[in-house]
């Protein structure tokens, strides 16, 4: 469960399929709306559904879910009315009655023989706003968007119908309003007829295609921004100049490359980007994007990055050039160096001492907020800090070992864009297309989907959840029944929490995640790899070093030798190793039988480090353990050899444990094991002809003490298939 924020308020869009749609090669403005709100002012929420009319919103119980989650201070933007025409009464039952007045009729409907009275269009318009205002929320009512119907060289409008109408209900009810029909159909005349019909899915002529879509979002965009009385602007990304959050005072730009800087100007205006004596200039595209590229760096600083756009200018102070790493996965990597309220189940070891001491200026974190989204979105909550006793403490454990490690090694700045959330699976980082690029994930893609459906179908998930959240109060929220706020799933956490920072330079990224993946471990080889190509992918950069975590040691130890979920997910986890710039840190050796979150998070961030020194920077020395190369049986013994072995292997604290050994039966017994310099001689007398052989392969293997000379524990294996 998640903790509730009551800080920010929500916007939440309901409406018909012009607002929102799943219909293929169509998308309604709503969705395309969110991207230009800043996500730690406000969170938006479409809760619109194609096929609706003012009438069945109400009269399918969507309003009444909404209402339960509605709060003081939040905003309700509504458009009705290219469903509301037709017969009272027919298979549908949909249409209201023509107007703003308070004429009604009485009905059996035809469908399911219910009684039903309906109202006006105007009548229903009045109700939503007449019961938002009284939560305390703030109505805007919205006139339906034209259709791509054209007389006389121009887009007809509803000057005298739906719009009329909308505009007197919203007067008669106080709120606020925009004629949008208006706004849009002014904007197609401009446009034309040939380049207007481009915006529409093929020959509809009432549903948009995505470029559609952004061409209203904008429009309504521009319509916020001057709706007088409406604080919504304030919480709208800034139209004149912005960046994203990721850039800021304190940050770290990658060195030695070449420095992406991007954001949002008017269209058209000419943007000059300062940096340390160089200069980048562009000029934002119709839709106002911009984007330049800085000459590569050195690692140094402070400096200052300078953007202006026209009149408008940007200046961020304390800019160090180092190295940027990216730090995701579920929450053994969201884990604080601290305990806190936000992360109660943190805490590393000695954590008091560590963050008393945590000095290091040139050691900075980018924390972002959690954020999950069914679409990628342009901006990240987050801020950058630089490390220090007072800030340590919210510093993923183990990203701060990490980079505490590399800035004492490499004596240049180290920055940390920590982007993790817990229970997360790995499905959720990476971009749709890339899952529905491979056959053995649909099944994942079309579970999604399924889920999806019958959340937006049904209500009464919507309206329990609020009901819910009532009942909770400012405490611990019940779990979101909506399938693109569920970290388990597909592409959402990439969506809310990895898009945004494309194409921020960094060096690479480290990686604690996979026990969320657990009944998903045998796609879970395929999974990561495909996740690692599209982030190499995304940031245009396919050699980007990738540094994972193998999963410690959890639940009660094994009289005998056993199996279990958690050892082939560690086989499964090690298969990425056939990736070039990829590295494995065990962690076998420090988990806790009763806590998945194990509290040794040193020798994490230490062994990740020493990856990255010896593969990302070419230093020399031992990042590995141990890795089984072969067997060979030899007089009822079977040795093991193995690579990363080269001074010698050491069994740590007495005679090696957790091995065992069968026949080609597959029946294990414990076994004897020996170090003899580079390998391990293993047998039992109960076990003659030996042919198979295990090591901490157990969901905790206490005791596993294989070692090698560099202090590196050895990964579980097995030579069984």
């Amino acid at each position: 469960m998640a903790v509730i924020c009551w800080a920010n308020p929500v916007l939440y869009l309901i409406g018909d399929s012009t607002v929102r749609t799943g219909t293929a090669g169509q998308q309604g403005w709503g969705d395309a709306l969110v991207p230009a709100f800043d996500p730690a002012k406000i969170e938006v929420i479409n809760r619109a559904i194609g096929g609706r009319s003012s009438r069945t919103y109400l009269t399918e119980g969507r309003w009444d879910a909404l209402l339960a989650n509605l709060k003081a201070g939040d905003f309700v933007l509504m458009q009705f009315g290219h469903n509301d025409g037709g017969p009272l009464n027919d298979e549908r039952c949909r249409a209201s009655i023509k107007g703003n007045g308070d004429e009604s009729e009485d009905i059996v409907r035809k469908p399911d023989g219910k009684p039903e009275t309906v109202h006006s269009y105007g009548w229903y318009l009045r109700k939503y706003a007449s019961e938002a205002t009284a939560k305390g929320a703030i109505p805007i009512v919205i006139s339906p968007i034209p259709r791509n119907i054209w007389k006389d060289g121009k887009v007809t409008r509803e000057e005298q119908g739906l719009s009329l109408w909308a505009k007197q209900a919203a007067a008669q009810q106080g709120a606020l309003f925009i004629d949008f029909n208006r706004i849009l159909a002014d904007r197609f005349d401009a446009l034309g007829q040939a380049k207007t019909a481009g915006l529409f899915a093929g020959t509809d002529h009432t549903h948009t295609a995505p470029a559609g879509a952004e061409f209203n979002a904008a429009a309504m965009i521009g319509a916020l921004r001057t709706l007088a009385g409406c604080q919504l602007a304030k919480c709208l990304l800034d139209a004149r100049l912005w960046l994203p959050a990721v850039f800021g005072d304190h940050m770290v730009l990658q060195r030695d490359k070449p420095l992406a800087v991007w954001g949002m100007a008017l269209p058209g205006a000419a943007v000059v980007v300062k940096l340390a004596g160089h200069t980048a200039t562009s000029r934002a595209d119709d839709k106002g994007a911009w984007k330049v590229e800085l000459a590569a760096l050195a690692a140094g600083g402070p400096y200052q990055l300078e953007v202006a756009a026209g009149a408008e200018a940007r200046s961020y102070a304390d800019v160090l050039m180092g190295d940027v790493w990216l730090c995701s996965g579920q929450s053994n990597m969201d884990f604080t160096l601290a305990k806190t309220a936000k992360r109660s189940f943190s805490g590393a070891a000695d954590w008091d001492k560590e963050v008393a001491a945590a000095d290091h200026p040139q050691l900075r974190m980018f924390s972002a907020e959690w954020a999950m989204n069914e679409r990628p979105q342009r901006e990240l909550a987050g801020a950058w800090v630089a490390c220090s006793p007072q800030t340590a403490g919210e510093f993923s454990a183990v990203a701060y070992y990490f980079g505490r490690s590399l800035q004492q090694q490499l004596k240049v700045p180290v920055g940390l864009v920590t982007s993790a959330y817990g229970a997360s699976t790995i499905e959720a980082w990476m971009r749709e297309e890339c899952l529905a690029a491979h056959p053995q994930f649909s099944d994942l893609l079309h579970a999604m989907g399924k889920k999806a459906l019958a959340y937006r179908d049904d209500p009464k998930f919507f309206l329990d959840y609020g009901n819910a959240l009532a009942k909770a109060g400012r405490g611990r929220a019940p779990k979101n029944p909506d399938p693109f706020r569920d970290q388990h799933n597909p592409s959402v956490l990439h969506n809310g929490m990895i898009a945004p920072l494309v194409p921020y330079g960094i060096r690479g990224v480290i990686w604690y995640q996979g026990e969320s993946n657990l009944n998903t471990r045998k796609l879970y080889p395929d999974l990561q790899e495909v996740l690692i190509g599209d982030w190499r992918q995304q940031w245009n950069d396919p050699a980007l070093p990738f540094y994972f975590v193998q999963l410690a040691a959890y639940k009660a130890p094994a009289a005998q030798p056993s199996g279990g979920q958690l050892p082939e997910m560690r086989e499964a986890q090690a298969k990425a190793l056939a990736l070039p710039h990829t590295g494995m840190a065990v962690t076998i050796d420090i988990g806790d039988e009763k806590d998945v979150h194990p509290r040794n998070k040193l020798d994490v961030g230490k062994r990740l480090a020493r990856l990255a020194l010896t593969d990302a920077y070419g230093q020399a020395g031992e990042a590995s353990g141990p890795v089984l190369r072969g067997q060979e049986l030899q007089n009822g013994r079977i040795r093991l050899r193995f690579d990363h072995a080269e001074g010698g292997l050491v069994a740590k604290g007495g005679p090696l444990r957790q091995f065992a050994i069968a026949a080609a039966d597959r029946k294990f017994v414990w076994a004897e094991a020996v170090v003899e310099g580079n390998s391990v001689m293993v047998s039992s007398p109960a076990i003659g002809k030996p042919v198979f052989v295990r090591y901490a392969w157990a969901d905790n293997p206490a005791g596993a003490n294989l070692y090698n000379s560099a202090g590196l524990p050895a990964a579980p294996f097995r030579s069984d298939p």
